[in-house]
């Protein structure tokens, strides 16, 4: 994961095998912008203890609004838990507050999350043992 901090909005990123990027605003407390992670994985040793806190980028106007623009990328883009390679690019700027940006999915992604979600509503097989005395 690699977190930018930009004082005016980027350009996009291009190439690289990104996604199209998800965009929205956040109120931020200033001055400290925190961000969390949550789930598995080697995400919680991510941040150093030793560093301090991210400085939200603050700038006349904005309110305490900040914009984030997400990014991923993953090598293996089917559904479902494990190492798909995926790798995520957070930029972040002052910004007033503007409606999100959600890109359109394919219809070979609905197809896969449709594909997924039944794949989820089948019934767990039962893998308990029972061991003799």
């Amino acid at each position: 994961m690699t977190v930018q901090i930009h004082d005016n909005p980027p350009d996009t990123e291009p190439g690289d095998g990104w996604e199209p990027a998800e965009e929205m605003s956040l109120l931020a407390d200033p001055p400290t912008l925190y961000l969390a992670t949550i789930g598995q994985g080697d995400f919680w040793d991510a941040w150093p203890e030793d560093q301090p806190p991210i400085e939200a980028p603050a700038a006349a106007g904005s309110g305490g609004w900040v914009r984030m623009r997400l990014y991923c990328h993953a090598d293996d883009p089917a559904p479902g838990t494990g190492d798909h390679g995926e790798r995520h690019l957070v930029q972040l700027w002052p910004a007033p507050q503007t409606p999100p940006v959600h890109p359109d999915i394919s219809e070979a992604d609905r197809q896969a999350r449709a594909e997924y979600a039944a794949d989820m509503a089948k019934p767990v097989e039962d893998y308990t043992y029972t061991y003799g005395d």
